[in-house]
């Protein structure tokens, strides 16, 4: 069995099936986990919905798109706007609204299960990165106790949606390391999380390098590479030898 995760795919289903294919990624026998951000900005949500479903042993972790969308299958008549009109919602609500009732309910209790930090025997994962000053066993806590659905549904969920969007720990790393951060600055400087655990993470865009960001010292893979964009590949990672598999984008030579 190997142990395999995928960047934000945002509906691009062919370049996840090409990325997938490159590592001979095998569904009878392989895990996938995912940073999030599944859906959105691409053109074939579907289809990326109705593979992803139908693998044996899928093991995501909601992204802030996730969110968003999650919150529409439980409130289909009022979407929010700005993710539906500014940041690619308005595809994914167009072809999941084709979809009869009880797919609609099944794409909903699937993204129920979805948690917001997922913690295992040697990795966490999550989608934007994790707030100042959580700890290790914090982090495997949130990651066993059942999280509000939807999560966008009161202001009980507040601190859980810090760990979608925050790219604090993601940007302290990048300022220890010699990674270019092309100007972004680190608003609360975030100490690496004392653990033997890799974390892995998705959420910011690693462009113009289009390539995997690591950091020993933080204990951080990123592995967002621009996909959502249409400007950068989609990224496939071995967890456990790091090595890693791109589907080209249309511009973008690997």
């Amino acid at each position: 069995m190997r142990r395999l995760i995928v960047g934000d795919i945002h509906s691009h289903y062919d370049m996840l099936i090409s990325a997938l294919g490159k590592a001979s990624f095998c569904p009878e026998s392989d895990v996938l986990y995912s940073v999030g951000d599944i859906l959105d900005r691409g053109g074939k949500p579907v289809e990326t919905l109705r593979y992803l479903m139908s693998l044996p042993d899928f093991r995501p972790v909601l992204g802030n798109h996730d969110a968003y969308f999650e919150s529409y299958l439980w409130n289909e008549e009022e979407p929010d706007i700005d993710w539906l009109m500014g940041d690619g919602g308005s595809n994914t609500v167009k072809e999941v609204s084709k979809l009869g009732k009880d797919e609609r309910r099944a794409i909903r209790d699937f993204y129920s299960s979805f948690p917001v930090v997922r913690s295992e025997d040697d990795i966490i994962v999550v989608h934007g990165g994790i707030p100042a000053k959580y700890t290790e066993a914090e982090l495997a806590a949130i990651s066993a106790v059942k999280r509000p659905v939807p999560l966008l549904s009161g202001s009980d969920s507040l601190w859980l949606e810090d760990f979608l969007w925050n790219r604090s720990y993601l940007y302290s790393a990048m300022e220890d390391s010699a990674w270019a951060r092309r100007g972004r600055k680190v608003d609360v400087r975030v100490k690496p999380v004392k653990t033997k655990k890799t974390i892995f993470i998705g959420h910011t865009q690693l462009r113009p390098e289009c390539r995997p960001f690591v950091s020993k010292k933080f204990h951080l893979v990123a592995i967002d590479t621009g996909a959502g964009s249409g400007q950068g590949p989609l990224t496939v990672m071995d967890i456990d030898t790091k090595e890693y598999w791109q589907a080209d984008a249309d511009g973008i030579r690997l």
